[in-house]
This record gives C-alpha cells, sequence and structure tokens, in this order.
C-alpha cells in the first residue's frame, strides 16, 4: 500500500484532463487514472468541437414524447433505443420524460445556464492558461432548417434564449447560400447563434490539457480503476492489483461513472449514449460555420482532421456492439446536406457520452464521504461544459458548497 495527500481523478478525458490542469497548476499532486490513453476511449476525441454556449435547454422538453415516437419511426431519425434495454432505460426515460415541463425544465435549464453563460471566455482562459489558446476561435453557428414551418416553430426558443442573453440573427434562404455556398439548396433558412466557439481538433485539446498539467507536475497512471474504497486514513484508488491512498477522489469516468457511485451507495442515474460520426480528410468544400441540422439531430464541423459530420442519440447500454449500418446512413445523409462532398478516405468513429435524464451533469461533493467528488454526465456538453466545471468544481473543493448546489447528485439521493 502506497499512501499520499494528493487528488486522483479517475477519467483522463475532456473533463478530467481540464480539472487535472486546474488543480496542478494551483499547486496540488494530482495522479489522473484512465485505462486507456488520455482522450482515447470515450467521446472526447470524437465530438464535434463545438463549444455551444447558447444551449441552455434540457433535450426534454414538452412534445418530446410524440417527437421521440417519430424518431423511432424513421430509420434515418436521430433517435435509437434497443428494445432489448427498453426495461433497464425506462426509469432513467420516465425521469428524461418528467423534465420536459414546468419547475423540473425551469430548474434544468436556470442549470445549464448557469454552465453556458461565460462559456467561451471560461474556455479561452483554461486554454490560454495552459498554452493552447490557438486551438479555438469565436465563430457563429448556423442552424439550418429543413422548411419555413420548423423554422417557425424554433421561433419561441430562439426569442427565449435572446432574452436570457444569447442572441442570434434569422438568415433567409438566399443569405443562407451566400453564408454556405457548399450546403444543398434544399434548406429553407436558418439562424446564427452568435454565442458560439469551435475547436480545432478535439483530441488536439486533450492532448494539450494533459501535457499541461504533465508540465504542473501531475502524474498519470494508464491502468483499469476496479475500486473506490474510503476509509479513516485516506481513499484508497485500487486498480490491477495495486492500491494508491490518496487525500480526495475525483470521478470522471464518463460512462462508467455510476458504476462507482452504486458500489458506494449512491445513484447516479448516467446512462450510455451512443453517437456516430464520419470524419472526411479531404471534402473539397469550405464550410464556414459550425452547423446544427436542427431536423437531423446532427452537426458539422470542419476540424483539423477533415470535415466531420455527424450526431444521432442510441441507447443500447455501455457494452452494447456498434452498427456499421448507422454511419452508412450517416453518409448518404451528408451527401444530401453538401452536394459536392468528396467522401473518399473517410474515419468512421462511435462513442458513448455519459448522459444524465435531466441533461445537467453532476458536479458535486458525495453524499457517502465528502472527501469523494463527480464530474461527470455532461452528455453532448462535455467541451463546452469543460472550463466551468474545472472552475466549478475547484470552488468547491475548496468548500464553496453553494457554487455548485445547482448540480449536486444529492438530487437523485433524497
Amino acid at each position: 500500500m502506497t499512501t499520499g495527500d494528493g487528488v486522483a481523478i479517475v477519467g483522463a478525458g475532456i473533463v478530467g484532463t481540464a480539472l487535472a490542469f486546474r488543480l496542478a497548476e494551483r499547486g496540488e499532486a494530482v495522479t489522473l487514472f484512465d485505462a486507456g490513453a488520455p482522450g482515447t476511449l470515450g467521446p472526447s476525441r470524437g465530438n464535434a468541437g463545438h463549444i455551444a454556449a447558447s444551449d441552455i435547454f434540457p433535450l426534454s422538453h414538452p412534445g418530446i414524447a410524440l417527437e421521440a415516437l417519430g424518431m423511432l419511426a424513421n430509420p434515418n431519425g436521430p433517435l435509437k433505443i434497443d428494445p432489448r434495454y427498453l426495461p433497464t432505460l425506462a426509469p432513467w426515460l420516465a425521469t428524461f420524460l418528467r423534465t420536459g415541463s414546468g419547475e423540473r425544465f425551469e430548474a434544468a435549464t436556470r442549470a445549464i445556464s448557469l454552465l453556458c453563460d461565460g462559456t467561451v471566455a471560461a474556455t479561452e482562459r483554461l486554454f490560454a492558461d495552459a498554452g493552447i489558446a490557438n486551438c479555438l476561435r469565436r465563430v457563429p453557428a448556423l442552424y439550418v432548417y429543413d422548411s419555413a414551418g420548423s423554422l417557425d416553430a424554433a421561433g419561441a426558443g430562439w426569442r427565449r434564449k435572446a432574452a436570457a442573453g444569447h442572441p442570434s440573427t434569422l438568415v433567409d434562404q438566399d443569405q443562407l447560400r451566400e453564408l454556405e455556398p457548399a450546403l444543398s439548396h434544399a434548406f429553407a433558412g436558418g439562424v446564427l447563434s452568435h454565442h458560439w466557439g469551435q475547436v480545432s481538433d478535439p483530441k488536439a485539446v486533450v492532448d494539450g490539457l494533459y501535457d499541461a498539467a504533465r508540465g504542473h507536475g501531475a502524474a498519470f497512471r494508464q491502468a483499469r480503476v476496479e475500486a473506490i474504497v474510503p476509509s479513516e486514513t485516506g481513499v484508497t484508488v485500487r486498480e490491477e492489483g495495486r492500491d494508491q491512498r490518496f487525500a480526495r477522489v475525483v470521478v470522471a469516468a464518463g460512462v462508467r461513472s455510476g458504476d462507482f457511485a452504486a458500489r458506494l451507495g449512491e445513484k447516479l442515474p448516467v446512462t450510455a449514449e451512443g453517437g456516430y460520426n464520419v470524419t472526411y480528410p479531404s471534402p473539397f468544400i469550405a464550410v464556414n460555420h459550425p452547423l446544427v441540422f436542427a431536423d437531423h439531430g446532427m452537426v458539422s464541423t470542419s476540424l483539423r482532421p477533415g470535415l466531420r459530420i455527424g450526431g444521432w442519440a442510441e441507447y443500447a447500454g455501455p457494452d452494447a456492439s456498434f452498427r456499421p449500418a448507422y454511419h452508412d446512413r450517416i453518409a448518404r445523409i451528408a451527401k444530401r446536406f453538401f452536394p459536392r462532398l468528396d467522401q473518399r478516405d473517410q474515419i468512421r468513429w462511435a462513442g458513448r457520452r455519459p448522459s444524465m435524464p435531466d441533461s445537467t451533469p453532476v458536479i458535486s461533493r458525495s453524499t457517502v464521504d465528502p472527501r469523494l467528488f463527480y464530474a461527470t454526465g455532461h452528455g453532448h456538453y462535455g467541451l463546452t461544459w469543460s472550463a466551468r466545471t474545472a472552475e466549478i468544481m475547484t470552488a468547491l473543493m475548496d468548500g464553496d458548497e453553494a457554487a455548485a448546489a445547482p448540480f449536486s447528485i444529492r438530487r437523485f439521493n433524497r
């Protein structure tokens, strides 16, 4: 048994590496644990690269149940649920549906807004301090809509976002063609969302934060953590036959975070949400904005590795096999979006996002032991919220309980 008084972070994705850097920067002795190299096993390396500061609403909303049925009936729809997984998913789905209206919806919106407000500036600070400022640029996102009806239906949401301090500009069909000439002319119009940013390469961001953390003395153990065991003298991280004792431990283990919580006697309803994308290294078209295809649950971004197109939400369990047919469908849809897209040498990726039923991450002290913390459940927004999560978690670890109150695990353990 080795002993120590530092901080262990279980999970070396975008959230774990951002926190590791911020803690190491201020002199904490930090050890990162992950079964793979930083940013490789979870969704961090394969995300769309957006800093989506204006996305302040939970995914569940009034009318979501009927919308979901339509999505499930459409082979090219953005929602997939494996029927064999449905009994396991049912409690999560029930909470998800309850979030879609009334005070639950408003509470989730308030919490998410705390993360979104200032998140582009927080990300700029984080990247500058870590020496990777060149990985980020401020750029509006362009939401595109298939029809005038769907664009009109989205108007109330955009007006509420504007009232909350996230301005946008309506774009007609002619302006859409000027902004993005490579797009299909089938889209009816769009909305420019001005509070947005984009990274050049999501994997390079994780690598840069990891290198910056190492530069401040952080250590890394590439090993699968088997258990986290509190005791009177510290919190033990047990991995592959080796025990290390720490003063504090943060669980940032993505879809596996719920397993650790369950073993500790806590409820953490994080589920694995599969996502798919295809990257085209030589697309031979120019895409000028981060694009959101609002009626398809898909996004597109011009990144350093190429033009990335993907999205969707698949619920099949953390160990389910990914489906190559979904990549085939995304590739066909991509050609409809961009008729002149060169689809040669495409790179296909799939991963599982750690999603919460109320779309609100858990950034929290454990209810079981005050030396245990959680930073997980960011769903589609791990990159977007990583800088703010690091700020909130460091404040919480310094004793500022109010800073993290809206994200407490207690909301599931009452």
